[in-house]
């Protein structure tokens, strides 16, 4: 965290690889607790993209009797990204599934499909069949210390492209209200929710125009588009929700994020929770988790599922 202070800048690209390579000492002396989780892999759809991994929680079956849900989902642009990186990031985002696991969760990190590979809502239409294949397969999920796999509250939480993606499977009109009605909290972290406030000169500006179909179709399909021309019905179903942005996150974000929370009150009536992790940027909220260092954003996030 001290290095990551010292950072003049908080555009993506620039903080990118320095953070990672702040937090990978850190991350290589936690790997045996991180690979100690038990982990295993499947295919939830047709292509190689379609793959998740299910981190098992240790220890004692929760209070509850049921063992919580707790599906992530990785940001990366909407071009990049992978459930398992290679080395020497290779516990980049198995120390995700590995904090929240030693909590007691049962975490699913997918795969989904990128642009170019994919155009809206492809991306999205994953992010929602990866869930089907939760509900689907409790078989799947169970083990002695998660004997019985909450399919019926779960909690999805995204960052980034892949909080867009999560707030656009819950808006779109094509997503089953069944569906829907399995979703009990929403973690949205530093989300796209509309692109008024991007530099139009910024890389991701013709990213999102041809991944959306041109300006119009951004407009439409961004989540704060999908919210306004949501019917009631649809916003009624709606579960929980949390905004969580990192205190350095670029300024384009902080704006995305405040503007949708006041959007879904609107909507709801209701103000959604927030949540700022004190002292992060935007790579460095997951790549700290599981080495014991500004790991209070978490903590926080499973206090408000617990609530």
């Amino acid at each position: 965290m001290e290095t990551i202070a010292k950072f003049t800048s908080n555009e993506i690209p620039g903080i990118r690889r320095p953070t990672f390579d702040a937090f990978l000492p850190f991350l290589e002396e936690k790997r045996a607790q991180i690979q100690g989780i038990p982990r295993k892999a499947f295919k939830y759809g047709p292509t190689d993209r379609h793959h998740l991994d299910v981190y098992y929680p240790i220890g004692a079956p929760h209070a509850s009797g049921k063992t919580p849900i707790l599906f992530w989902v990785y940001g990366g642009g909407f071009t990049t990204g992978a459930r398992r990186m290679a080395a020497p990031m290779d516990l980049g985002y198995a120390c995700v599934g590995a904090f929240f696991a030693r909590r007691g969760f049962l975490v699913i990190i997918p795969d989904y499909r990128l642009f170019p590979d994919a155009v809206f809502p492809g991306a999205v239409e994953d992010v929602r069949a990866a869930i089907l294949w939760t509900i689907d397969n409790p078989a799947h999920l169970t083990t002695p210390s998660s004997p019985h796999p909450d399919t019926e509250q779960i909690f999805v939480m995204g960052h980034s492209a892949g909080a867009t993606h999560v707030i656009s499977a819950l808006l779109l009109p094509s997503t089953p209200h069944e569906w829907r009605a399995r979703i009990a909290g929403a973690i949205l972290c530093a989300g796209a929710h509309h692109f008024d406030a991007l530099d139009p000169e910024h890389e991701t500006q013709a990213v999102v125009e041809q991944l959306y179909g041109g300006k119009k179709g951004v407009k439409e399909n961004e989540p704060m588009g999908l919210l306004r021309r949501a019917d009631d019905a649809t916003v009624a179903a709606l579960p929980r929700m949390v905004l969580v942005v990192a205190e350095n996150e670029p300024q384009w974000l902080h704006k995305a994020s405040d503007d949708f929370a006041v959007a879904l009150e609107a909507r709801t009536g209701e103000k959604p929770s927030k949540i700022v992790a004190r002292g992060h940027n935007h790579i460095s909220v997951n790549w700290a988790l599981s080495t014991g260092q500004g790991e209070t954003w978490a903590e926080d996030v499973i206090a408000w599922i617990n609530a």
